[in-house]
């Protein structure tokens, strides 16, 4: 029984982060009936109805959004303008000879249209338009990160409900075992062969394990609601999933092994340190150029009313722009970008080796998951064959009731742990491959 309490407990305390973002999620998709959901189902309706996954979308959207903005900077700037005066007096006055005085320009009209075209803007442009595609590509590698987060919590609740329910099934067993022997123990008390304490010993055990049940049972359905949840089904214990306990131990996993370094470079988390290089490259190159001179050329057609006469022309520009003071501070600003340049590959350097450290860990846990699940496929066996051996000597009167309950409980002991072993095997599978960019 306290097995049991503690494998409801270890679930319930490890599904408590993913009851608090099953918070975020969309309302939509409730769950009006019974749900039967396969692992991918689950997986592709967490990816499509959680907001996190909505809000990386979104993410990606503004980043394309501002590539396109950056874009428009090659092409001209179209500008018009307009203006209308009356002053109260004349704007121009002379006087004449300190005798005569005369004034001109109380009211007039001005108005004009210009394209000013980009020549040379120190490379602002070509990198700020190279940046913002970085931009794009760091917001869709985001986006990947949360979708991998989303598959591997899926999957986690998924496994979490495929253990509990398997524990059921196995504390099902151990019960209809009771049943049968209690059948049996109770004709051998009316027929006078045993003693009515063995009778005892059996219906408590039988009782502790339904009150085990019932803490299961509420396990189960908690841990169906945090599933349904997080895949948008909303707060409902309606859902039910197709997975089932193998038999015998799968086998050992070794074409989904990748080298670290090999690895490496799929990851989404490396190729984000890489845009964060790349980015600040590009950051410093834009600070060069800002203290750089800039060349425009432009053409416009303007038009007065001055002096009451109408008149409009054409004119071309050059604009030459020429920041003499500012490399004073310039040269500071380019400084720090290159500072900034340089921890970014010092930080690419060294959570790049933590990567293929984490890496190798996964393969490790999925390595040990494996071998534990060996194991206790081995302990099985024993404890059916040690279960078998006690059931034939208490008939024979070579051993007690107490001996066959407590080789029973070694069985139902060594199937729970199997169970749990194979669902850790499946959560550190899918840890493995994300770990390694699949």
């Amino acid at each position: 029984m306290k097995r049991i309490k503690i494998i409801f407990l270890i679930s319930i305390f490890m599904a408590l982060p993913c009851l608090a973002e099953a918070q975020e999620l969309m309302p939509a998709n409730k769950c009006q009936k019974d749900s039967t959901l396969t692992l991918d189902q689950c997986i592709s309706m967490a990816l499509e109805n959680n907001r996190k996954a909505e809000t990386a979308k979104n993410e990606v959207e503004m980043a394309v959004n501002l590539k396109r903005e950056a874009f428009t900077k090659y092409f001209p700037e179209i500008a018009a303008m307009g203006m209308a005066f009356w002053a109260n007096h004349d704007i121009l006055q002379y006087n004449i000879l300190d005798i005569i005085e005369l004034g001109i320009i109380k009211k007039g009209k001005v108005a004009g249209v210009q394209a000013l075209q980009p020549i040379f803007t120190g490379g602002l442009i070509i990198n700020g338009n190279k940046l913002a595609g970085v931009g794009e590509e760091v917001a869709r590698l985001r986006k990947q990160q949360t979708d991998n987060e989303l598959r591997l919590t899926t999957e986690t609740l998924f496994w979490k409900l495929n253990t509990l329910k398997s524990t059921m099934k196995v504390l099902d067993t151990a019960v209809s075992f009771l049943d049968t022997l209690e059948n049996q123990v109770k004709a051998a008390v009316d027929a006078g062969v045993v003693t009515r304490n063995d009778l005892l010993k059996v219906q408590l055990k039988r009782n502790g394990y339904m009150a085990e049940k019932v803490d299961l049972e509420n396990g189960i359905s908690l841990m169906k609601m945090l599933l349904a949840q997080y895949v948008g089904l909303g707060v409902t214990d309606k859902i039910e999933i197709v997975a089932e306990m193998p038999d015998n131990v799968p086998p050992f996993p070794y074409d989904i092994y990748s080298p670290t370094e090999n690895a490496l470079p799929l990851t989404a988390d490396y190729q984000l340190l890489e845009r964060n290089v790349e980015a600040k490259k590009l950051e410093k190159r834009m600070e060069i150029g800002s203290n750089l001179p800039s060349v425009a050329f432009g053409a416009g057609w303007y038009y007065h009313d001055l002096l009451e006469q109408n008149h409009n022309f054409g004119a071309l520009q050059l604009a030459v722009n020429i920041p003499l003071s500012g490399w004073w501070s310039g040269a500071y600003g380019i400084k720090r970008k290159d500072l900034a340049l340089k921890n970014a590959r010092n930080e690419l350097e060294e959570l790049s080796e933590e990567l293929r450290i984490d890496m190798q860990d996964k393969w490790n846990t999925l390595t040990a998951a494996h071998r534990k699940m060996e194991i206790e496929k081995i302990g099985i066996e024993q404890s059916e064959e040690n279960l078998y051996l006690n059931r034939m000597y208490y008939e024979a009167g070579m051993c007690t009731m107490s001996d066959l309950l407590e080789a029973e409980t070694s069985r139902k002991e060594a199937d729970d742990r199997f169970v749990s072993a194979y669902g850790n095997f499946c959560t550190a599978k899918a840890a493995y491959m994300i770990a390694t960019g699949r």
